[in-house]
């Protein structure tokens, strides 16, 4: 489904121009007053006049970092704006994305419950772990974990979103290291004039949520606001027939408070600061396991035009955070367990920044360079039970990057893009304490590499485009996958401090196909080939505690080939339908390690997701969407010996206005309560996806 994002704050300069587990914390509904009454004193003091509004064209910045056309780029790129956004009924942003063709997290389980370290995203079924192969970008700025890779995509409030933009393909050549699949952009909303939004809504499972953003522009000063409180009891994850004493509820609260100021130094030159605090804690489905997330971020950018239309975009940004889990070793009746690893504390840090500049070159040619960097330091303390003392281990990362893309038209119906990048990066200070053990230090390690990009667009007659594009990417692997084991029921996986970088070569064709104004249909074929893909490789099928042990290990060569459909039907001004279908043909080419997994299917791959969906809308009636989402067999492990089947869900969601700017909502996930896995350990431990999910509530826009 390919949304055009709105006309309006496409570009930051010209859109400043144009204008406890069951009830919320007091002070949340606290904040929630004192954005109202903010927001209500905005609206009755004197206006400050400003410039008339200005006419945009629709632009994005995924594909290429600087604002582009989106009809322009050879990659395939899927965009959502502020109506899908909303009018939706999942409850967090990965849930969201799941119709898109290609996006996965490395398990089936929604962001709600699961453990934030099972939520790597992946696009195009490139070596889904708990680590993402793409990169999740927030106002430009990396969001993935700066220790392990994974996403905390309950930081991502939908309601306070303003677009998203996903790129399939070639992400590297622009953003660097861990753009392998892709980039998901996530664009916030930015301070509008007297501006308030309220959205709170309740359902099963004592489900409770409230967020809110309340903005005001000033002359040349524009202030937000943003928070949300989210609640739920959540669900049993293990399989009814297989519970036991220690099996409860998954459930999870969490709140974020963000803040933004931009001010405008002159007519053309913008100044943003963002600030944001966010924390979660969630129960793991026993007593004893549990986890918590506390983080902080900061951000500084600076958006300049010149006078001859060239761009300036300037950037730096740091986060700090920390993170808290428990694991425990669970009876053979499940009515007992016992805690075997306490991570206390698991602290992380990174600080970044970049510049990117944007020309117009001869007649028909644009140039894009840049260059950026970013520092992680990470390190997890944690209480090994069995030994009776402390295990320590972490590192640091720095990595400095510089590219340059030209795109240059030769005529209207040609487009030509090439660009490469040159990035260095560089491990150290990689350490583990053991108990009863000498501190173990690590060889520090670094390297040089270079991606490039090719693309070419052809327009052989209106509404018809083919686009083609060839790239290179990389990833060098977290400080998680060198430094830190970790252990899911009895089955334990160990870090490998000497992983080599992930290298992909990859290629695609396209055709976009518009027939009239009605009907679009996308198609596009990948291909792309993972040299040195990190897996959690099988070492021992029986370990001593029932389960199976792993190491991350370095494999030859993967190959993951594919086919991705989009389709879009607007019946008449009131029906549309759309449908989308992602074939993924993920497999291990070579493995001189492990040579047994050599044809196997990459693990918790789906070979075929289709989705599909009809909706109505009518201004002075009501607003409805049915979605249905089939997801394919997939195996739960590399030996290929735990399959998972596949399963079909249905979601709806309705709304309907009550009046300007307010309407009534409710959403159904999984409307027909089909139970299926979402995993199976070694022991045989089925857990299950999650059951139906159903919410109403009210949304106020002023």
């Amino acid at each position: 489904m390919k949304m055009v994002p709105p006309d309006s704050q496409m570009s930051p300069v010209n859109g400043l121009l144009a204008a406890g587990r069951r009830r919320p914390h007091w002070r949340w509904t606290l904040a929630l007053v004192a954005g109202v009454i903010v927001t209500t004193g905005m609206a009755s003091a004197q206006e400050v006049p400003g410039d008339a509004p200005v006419e945009t064209e629709p632009l994005i910045v995924t594909a290429g970092r600087a604002p582009q056309d989106p009809a322009h780029t050879p990659l395939n790129v899927t965009y959502f704006d502020e109506d899908a956004l909303t009018s939706t009924p999942a409850l967090t942003a990965d849930d969201f994305l799941r119709q898109v063709p290609g996006f996965s997290l490395f398990r089936r389980t929604s962001g709600l419950v699961a453990h934030p370290t099972t939520q790597g995203v992946s696009l195009r079924g490139i070596g889904p772990s708990g680590t993402s192969r793409s990169l999740v970008s927030y106002d430009g700025i990396p969001a993935n974990d700066p220790f392990g890779g994974w996403v905390y995509w309950n930081r991502m409030d939908l309601e306070n979103i303003e677009r998203i933009e996903v790129v399939r393909g070639g992400g590297s050549t622009a953003w660097g290291n861990a753009a392998l699949g892709g980039v998901i952009h996530l664009v916030p909303r930015r301070p509008k004039p007297q501006s308030l939004r309220t959205t709170a809504s309740y359902g099963m499972r004592d489900t409770e949520r409230i967020s809110f953003s309340a903005s005001d522009v000033r002359g040349p000063v524009g202030v937000l606001i943003e928070g949300r409180y989210f609640s739920t009891g959540g669900y049993k994850r293990v399989r009814s027939d297989q519970r036991g004493d220690v099996d409860i509820e998954s459930w999870s609260r969490h709140r974020f408070l963000n803040g933004a100021l931009e001010y405008a130094i002159e007519e053309d030159m913008l100044l943003t600061l963002r600030a944001g605090w966010f924390k979660e804690n969630r129960g793991n489905g026993t007593p004893v396991t549990r986890n918590a997330h506390e983080s902080g971020r900061f951000s500084a950018r600076l958006d300049a035009v010149a006078p001859d239309g060239s761009s300036l975009e300037l950037v730096a940004y740091g986060e700090r955070g920390s993170s808290e889990s428990t694991f425990s070793s669970v009876a053979a009746d499940r009515n007992s367990e016992t805690l075997v690893l306490d991570q206390f504390d698991i602290p992380a840090r990174t600080v970044g920044g970049g510049l990117i500049n944007r020309r117009e070159i001869a007649e028909n040619g644009t140039l894009i360079v840049g260059t950026d960097s970013r520092w992680v330091r990470g390190e997890t303390n944690e209480f090994v039970v069995f030994a009776g003392d402390d295990r320590i281990a972490g590192g640091e990362q720095f990595l400095v990057g510089a590219f340059v893309e030209t795109i240059y038209e030769p005529g209207p119906s040609w487009r030509f893009s090439a660009g490469g990048r040159l990035d260095y990066w560089r491990q150290f200070d990689g350490f583990m304490d053991q108990p009863n053990q000498e501190r173990e230090t690590f060889d520090n390690r670094d390297g040089t590499v270079f991606n490039p990009r090719i693309g070419l667009m052809y327009t052989p007659a209106e509404g018809t485009t083919v686009r083609s594009a060839v790239y290179r990417g990389f990833r060098i692997p977290t400080v998680n996958e060198l430094y830190r084991p970790f252990q899911v029921g009895s089955d334990r996986t160990f870090a490998n401090e000497e992983l080599d970088p992930e290298r992909l070569t990859g290629a695609e064709i396209g055709v976009d196909q518009d027939f009239g104004e009605r009907v679009s249909v996308g198609v596009t074929g990948f291909w792309n080939e993972v040299g040195d893909p990190v897996a959690n490789v099988t070492i021992d099928e029986d370990n001593p505690i029932g389960g199976v042990d792993r190491q991350r290990q370095n494999l030859d060569l993967a190959r993951i080939r594919g086919l991705e459909v989009e389709i879009d039907f607007q019946i008449d001004e009131n029906w549309k339908l759309f449908s989308s279908y992602a074939f993924t043909d993920a497999r291990v080419e070579r493995a001189t390690n492990q040579s047994a997994l050599e044809g196997n299917r990459l693990a918790q791959v789906p070979e075929h997701v289709i989705v599909g969906g009809i909706g109505f809308s009518h201004p002075s009636i009501v607003e409805v969407d049915l979605i249905l989402r089939y997801n394919g067999p997939q195996f739960e492990d590399d030996l290929n010996d735990r399959k998972l089947a596949g399963f079909t869900v249905v979601d709806l969601y309705a709304a309907r206005t009550l009046w300007a700017g307010g309407e009534v909502f409710g959403g159904v996930q999984n409307l027909f309560n089909k139970r299926y896995a979402d995993g199976v350990t070694g022991g045989g431990l089925v857990t299950q996806g999650s059951p139906i999910f159903a919410n109403a509530g009210l949304r106020m826009r002023f």
